[in-house]
C-alpha cells in the first residue's frame, strides 16, 4: 500500500504524520521542536539570521533539514512515494534554500507563490531520490502554504456561509470564508500560545497543566498525565488567565491585583515581584509553577494581534461579528480549551462561543489531504483566489491593537 509523509512546518513546532494515501488512514505521527528558535522565536528574526552573511541561510536551511530527516526517521519512509510540506511563507522559503529577505522590506512579497514539487531528496531529505516533495503554494506576504493547507482542510470557500477560520501559533494566520470569496492575514501573534516566552512554559506533554479553575477560595488544576505539575502550556496559559479574571485576582488591564486589593484566600498566592506580581498555579514537592506578571503581557499582546487581524479581515469582507455562522480554531491546544476561555480573554467574540470548534492542527491535516494528486490541484486554486488582506501599515490594525489590548 503506498504512502506518504506530510509536515507542518511550523515556526515553533514541526508536525508530521505517515499517511496511507488510499485511505487517509494516518499509521503514525510525531512532533519536534524547530531548532531555528536557536536564531529566535519569530520569523522576522529568522530572515534577519539569514541575511547576516555568506552562510547564514544555509545554516537555517540545514538546521531545518535535519530536524525534517530525523522526523522521517521516526515515521518510517517504507513505502513512501510521496512528501508534501506545509508552513508560513518564511519556513517554506527557507526549506527550499530561498531568501525570506523579501519578506522583510515593502511590498513584502515572497519570492515565490506557486506550489514547488522537486525530489525530495535536492533539498537535502534522506529518502529516495524518486520521491517527489510538494511543497504549499503561498498566498502572500506571511500567508503561507499553512493556512493554504487548513482552507484546504476546512473546504472553505465553497459554501454561502461565512466561517472564521485561526490558526493560532507565533505566526498566526487568520482566514475567512465569506459568500464564497476567501480573504486571509496574518498576525505576529509571539510564542505565547505555545507558552513560548512564558517562564514556565513548555509544550502540551506530560506534566503541563492545561487547565485552570478556581472554587470558591481553591485552585483545580488539569494535569496532562495526571502527575505534578512541571510548566503550563499555551491552554493552561489561556484557562489561568480566564480563571484569574473570574476570580477577581485580575482586573481588565491584564494586572495582577495586590494581596491587599483580593478579599478571598486566593491573595496568599499572588507573590510580589520586581517586575509585577505573580499567581502561584502549584508548590509541591516536584516545585514551583507560578504565572507571572510578564506571562500576561505576553498573552495580551498575542490575543490583541490576533483579535486585531480579524477585525481587519471582517470589515475587508465587509461583516461584522454577528455574521460570523462558525469559527474554528487551529493550533497545539489541548482538549481542554473551551471556547468561553477564548471569550474571556478577548480573543473571540462572546456570540461566537457555540459556533467554535477546536480543530487541532489543521495545517497537517490538509498537508495529508494534498497527498492526493486532485487535492493539490484545489489548494493551488485556493492559494489563487484568496484575497491576501496585509496589515502592516494598517491605521485600523493600530486602533484595534490598542483597543484590544485589554480582557
Amino acid at each position: 500500500m503506498e504512502r506518504g509523509i506530510a509536515i507542518d512546518i511550523g515556526t515553533t513546532t514541526i508536525a508530521g504524520s505517515l499517511v496511507e494515501i488510499a485511505t487517509g488512514l494516518v499509521l503514525g505521527t510525531s512532533t519536534l521542536p524547530n531548532p531555528q528558535a536557536r536564531w529566535g522565536s519569530d520569523v522576522l528574526s529568522r530572515i534577519k539570521a539569514a541575511e547576516e552573511g555568506p552562510g547564514a541561510l544555509g545554516e537555517l536551511t540545514g538546521s531545518l533539514v535535519e530536524a525534517l530527516n530525523g522526523l522521517i526517521r521516526g515515521l518510517g519512509a517504507e513505502g513512501v512515494v510521496g512528501i508534501t510540506a506545509a508552513g508560513n511563507s518564511v519556513m517554506e522559503h527557507i526549506l527550499l534554500g530561498v531568501s525570506p529577505a523579501p519578506l522583510a522590506r515593502p511590498p513584502y512579497r515572497p519570492a515565490f507563490t506557486e506550489a514547488r514539487v522537486l525530489p525530495a531528496s535536492e533539498v537535502g531529505l534522506e529518502v529516495n531520490s524518486e520521491i517527489p516533495l510538494y511543497v504549499f503554494p503561498l498566498i502572500g506576504g506571511f500567508v503561507g502554504g499553512d493556512a493554504v493547507a487548513v482552507a484546504l482542510h476546512l473546504g472553505l470557500g465553497t459554501s454561502a456561509g461565512n466561517t472564521l477560520a485561526i490558526d493560532i501559533g507565533t505566526n498566526s494566520e487568520i482566514i475567512l470564508g465569506a459568500g464564497g470569496s476567501l480573504f486571509a492575514t496574518s498576525a505576529a501573534a509571539g510564542p505565547a500560545f505555545e507558552a513560548g516566552g512564558i517562564r514556565y512554559g513548555m509544550t502540551a506533554r506530560r506534566g503541563a497543566i492545561e487547565g485552570v479553575e478556581t472554587r470558591g477560595e481553591s485552585v483545580r488544576l488539569d494535569v496532562i498525565g495526571g502527575v505534578a505539575p512541571v510548566g503550563i502550556c499555551g491552554s493552561g496559559l489561556v484557562e489561568a488567565a480566564s480563571a484569574l479574571l473570574k476570580a477577581g485576582v485580575m482586573d481588565a488591564s491584564g494586572r495582577i491585583k495586590d494581596p491587599d486589593e483580593v478579599d478571598t484566600n486566593l491573595s496568599v498566592r499572588i507573590k510580589a515581584g520586581e517586575e509585577g506580581n505573580s499567581f502561584v498555579l502549584y508548590k509541591g514537592a516536584s516545585g514551583t509553577v507560578t504565572l507571572t506578571q510578564a506571562d500576561i503581557r505576553s498573552l495580551q499582546v498575542a490575543k490583541s494581534a490576533i483579535r486585531a487581524g480579524v477585525s481587519v479581515v471582517l470589515k475587508k469582507a465587509g461583516i461584522g461579528p454577528v455574521d460570523i455562522d462558525s469559527t474554528y480554531i487551529a493550533g497545539a491546544f489541548g482538549s481542554s480549551l473551551k471556547p468561553e476561555g477564548l471569550a474571556a480573554i478577548g480573543l473571540l467574540d462572546a456570540v461566537w462561543a457555540e459556533k467554535t470548534e477546536f480543530i487541532g492542527d489543521a495545517a497537517l491535516k490538509g498537508a495529508e489531504l494534498a497527498l492526493r494528486n486532485d487535492k493539490k490541484a484545489e489548494a493551488g486554486e485556493l492559494a489563487r483566489k484568496t484575497r491576501y488582506v496585509p496589515l502592516s501599515g494598517s491605521r485600523h490594525f493600530e486602533k484595534e491593537f490598542i483597543r484590544n489590548m485589554d480582557f
